[in-house]
């Protein structure tokens, strides 16, 4: 979970010599290095499509490797390396696996101090979750168009326990786009973005923003959990002003009996000046999924709504019903059928993804593996 660093020396001070009297009776085993591989691959065939231009079928794959290496009870270096396509379909082209790019979205140091820590470097500023906890095959692909990803800069979290009032974590974020050799890519190469290319926060300054707020394991809504945000996006050159945006989030988990558990997923976006335009934006995102023993059925969508500054507006959406099988290895296999709109082309897909994840971890000398298994659900760790 994200949280704020409280300010003030005197603050800081007394939480390292907490932290540090917490651990003294544990022996030294650092450093110890965690992670969480998580392994996608996708075959999909559109029909229907009221794009020409559009593609006709093909296979796709990302992959995700997590790593954090803790190099004592406070501090940590985490990265996480993700392959996928960085390229577009030409017209009525088969896809298939030569345009994967490796790269680092994220490379920092990170502090942790009880309640409260910190990180500087590249990273994944906080804004939203359904790009991450839409549902289903299909389901976060519009809410991602606003996921915050490869910015350089500086976090700061602090966590209120409530008791039974609930758990709340309160973050900012100050950073500006990657413009270093990181936003490259290897094996198929996407560019290195610079200052002239402009675009929302790339500007190479520490002049944009978010914060956000989230809440849990509050006594009277069991399973219940909110996020709530702000940001501000410097515009970079040639755009036409800055993007302040808005996000509120709902999730509620609710246990209907027999091993069958409902999850229902909400968030509502407002972009202004959206992209650094001069159009305002929206994104409605709803989704639920049904899980019972290995056996999971999705249903999930997002409405986005452009409001185009010249008059008049522009309405895509993506829908999906999805269902699938999670092996007792933890492989999953999902079937999935898509249906979306975009710049007025209807389009429908049909798709199968297989996916796992295994986490790991290695700590001590010479380097003992302690854990191998399959990955557990939720927070990698706390910005993940």
């Amino acid at each position: 979970m994200r949280r704020f660093l409280a300010p003030g020396l005197p603050a800081l001070t007394m939480a390292c010599l907490s932290t540090l009297h917490a651990w003294a009776d544990e022996p030294a085993s650092y450093p110890v290095l965690e992670g969480s591989l998580d392994l996608k691959t996708y075959t999909g065939a559109f029909f229907d499509s009221g794009d020409e231009d559009g593609p006709l079928n093909g296979l796709s794959a990302k992959a995700g490797l997590g790593l954090k290496l803790s190099l004592s009870p406070i501090f940590s270096i985490h990265s996480d390396l993700t392959l996928e396509p960085v390229q577009e379909n030409g017209p009525g082209t088969f896809r298939g696996y030569d345009d994967l790019a490796l790269y680092a979205e994220t490379l920092y140091l990170q502090a942790d101090l009880g309640a409260n820590g910190f990180l500087a470097g590249k990273y994944d500023p906080t804004f939203g979750r359904a790009w991450d906890n839409a549902p289903g095959v299909f389901a976060t692909k519009l809410a991602e168009e606003y996921q915050l990803t490869e910015m350089w800069g500086l976090a700061g979290w602090h966590e209120i326990a409530g008791g039974a009032s609930g758990t709340y974590t309160l973050t900012g974020n100050v950073f500006y786009a990657d413009t270093t050799f990181l936003s490259e890519s290897l094996f198929t190469n996407r560019g290195r973005t610079s200052l002239a290319d402009g675009g929302p926060a790339n500007t190479g300054r520490l002049n944009s923003f978010s914060v956000t707020l989230d809440g849990e394991a509050i006594s009277a809504l069991p399973g219940f959990s909110f996020n709530l945000g702000y940001r501000h996006l410097a515009a970079g050159t040639g755009d036409h002003a800055d993007e302040n945006g808005f996000v509120a989030g709902l999730q509620q988990a609710f246990d209907v009996g027999r091993g069958t558990k409902l999850s229902l997923v909400g968030e509502f976006v407002y972009l202004s000046h959206a992209f650094a335009t001069p159009d305002d934006a929206t994104y409605t995102t709803a989704g639920l999924q049904l899980e019972r023993g290995p056996w999971h059925g999705e249903l999930a969508g997002t409405l986005h709504n452009t409001q185009l500054s010249g008059g008049g507006s522009q309405n895509d959406f993506l829908a999906q019903v999805s269902g699938g099988y999670t092996f007792g290895n933890g492989l999953d296999v999902s079937l999935a059928l898509g249906a979306g709109r975009n710049d007025g082309a209807d389009t429908h897909v049909i798709g199968v993804r297989l996916s796992k994840s295994v986490d790991f971890k290695l700590g001590g000398w010479p380097g003992q593996v302690l854990w191998l298994g399959p990955a557990s659900h939720g927070p990698k760790w706390p910005l993940r």
